[in-house]
């Protein structure tokens, strides 16, 4: 094979792969109620909110707010927070997962739509100089990382993980109940029902 060859075989494959990862990057299509595929079954409650200004209008927000605990108001958390934009763009599904029975506080969920803002959002946290924020490792593949915090209530972990379309969150006592919607998402478990 003579050189010109394969120096234009190589440069073909670089534009294949660069046009691949431009087009996961900024071209992933909205998937309607993608979010509810993470939300595990065995929840008692979901609520599928079109945006996070329709969230936190509900009255939701309000049992969300009293799960934080010490005052906080997740609409507080969120106006102060650079990471909104990235987060919580689109379709948001929050659920009461009872799983652990054990503890004094319900475990809460939610996944919220990021498509294309994926890549940039597991960038961001990967770099983060936060000093609350810990990786904590992987499931699978997805990355998993913990927020430290005295703000949150006593007791309580707030994990998320990342997976291709997804930025899913669990507040709960147990730490590995994240895994719970990790599963769900990748179909290893199954789903809570659409309603």
């Amino acid at each position: 094979m003579n050189v010109k060859l394969k120096t234009g075989i190589t440069i073909a494959l670089g534009a294949v792969f660069a046009a691949a990862m431009v087009g996961y990057s900024f071209f992933q299509p909205f998937k309607p109620n993608a979010v509810r595929t993470a939300v595990p079954q065995g929840a008692s409650f979901v609520f599928k909110a079109d945006s996070l200004d329709e969230l936190l209008k509900s009255p939701v927000c309000g049992q969300l707010d009293n799960a934080l605990g010490a005052g906080n108001s997740l609409k507080a958390l969120t106006e102060n927070s650079s990471w909104t934009k990235l987060a919580a763009a689109s379709e948001i599904a929050v659920a009461d997962i009872p799983f652990r029975n054990t503890g004094q506080h319900k475990s809460w969920a939610a996944a919220s739509w990021v498509g294309w803002r994926s890549p940039w959002l597991r960038w961001k946290l990967e770099l983060s100089q936060d000093e609350n924020l810990e990786f904590i490792g992987r499931h699978m593949v997805w990355p998993i990382w913990r927020y430290h915090s005295p703000e949150i209530a006593r007791g309580m972990n707030l994990t998320f993980a990342l997976t291709d379309n997804l930025l899913l969150t669990c507040l709960s006592e147990n730490p590995t109940d994240i895994l719970y919607l990790i599963d769900a998402y990748d179909k290893r478990a199954p789903s809570a029902p659409f309603q």
